[in-house]
């Protein structure tokens, strides 16, 4: 198990500037985000040399690739977009080196069953080509799929080199435990996103670790009692929440908090 961070930690930051900032918290990777407006990467294959180059001298490997194709959507050329989208961000996660390249499964538009069903009919087509290429496909437990009753419907029917990005406090946000649902879905887990919040006026705000409701040493400690080899990815939204704390402050404290579980059988 090892540990990682979100580029949408530093969208004011170039690419080579993140990239020091892993060596400066002594971690061997990034979760790159790659998205239309650039910020860090552009979904384009192949990849301009010069960015490879950078990635290569820095040292610090991509851990996967945070992409955005949604595959909801009721019209098939919308999703057929999406299908083709995520053809080139399997082929730039392999070029990077990444293992998986995160998508959403997107709100519902209509009922339950109607969007399971286009869903797993396009990621299943997907998952020979990421197959191919030695990259999963890993769908985040985001909008809907925070509901793990939904969760296990959609798994149930997808290829099982489908795998999922498991971020705990989207779950715990719902309602859901982490405690009940991991079991269920621990073997298909190869990314994990981590941060802690509080709820205020029926917000979510983040906070440093361990003064939230995420039983961050829980998560930690059951990955690790199931051989987990992946990352922890420490997601900080500086990106879409300007206000949160400095990075540079914050994820080194969720680096000793989460190496602390590892030493300790506290499982906050």
């Amino acid at each position: 198990m090892k540990f990682t961070f979100t580029t949408l930690a530093y969208p004011h930051l170039r690419i080579e500037e993140v990239l020091g900032r892993a060596r400066k918290f002594g971690l061997d990777a990034i979760e790159l985000r790659v998205a239309d407006d650039g910020i860090h990467l552009k979904p384009h294959y192949p990849i301009d040399r010069s960015y490879i180059k950078i990635v290569e001298e820095s040292g610090v490997r991509i851990a996967s690739i945070a992409g955005y194709a949604r595959f909801s959507a009721i019209l098939d050329e919308e999703r057929r977009r999406n299908e083709d989208l995520l053809k080139v961000l399997v082929l730039m996660a392999e070029e990077l080196g990444a293992k998986a390249v995160r998508v959403y499964a997107g709100k519902f538009p209509d009922d339950v069953d109607s969007s399971i069903r286009r869903i797993a009919e396009s990621l299943n087509r997907m998952a020979e080509h990421a197959y191919e290429h030695n990259v999963y496909i890993a769908i985040e437990t985001h909008d809907e799929l925070t509901r793990v009753r939904i969760l296990l419907r959609l798994l149930e029917r997808l290829d099982p080199n489908i795998r999922i990005v498991y971020d705990v406090a989207n779950m715990i946000m719902v309602g859901e435990k982490h405690e009940e649902v991991f079991p269920l879905i621990a073997d298909r887990i190869v990314h994990v996103h981590i941060k802690d919040f509080i709820i205020v006026e029926g917000k979510r705000v983040f906070v440093r670790p361990g003064e939230g409701i995420v039983p961050i040493c829980r998560v930690v400690n059951d990955l690790k009692s199931r051989g987990y080899k992946g990352y922890i990815s420490i997601e900080w939204e500086k990106m879409w929440h300007p206000d949160l704390e400095d990075p540079d402050t914050v994820i080194p404290l969720y680096i000793d908090f989460m190496k602390g579980c590892l030493n300790s059988s506290n499982l906050i």
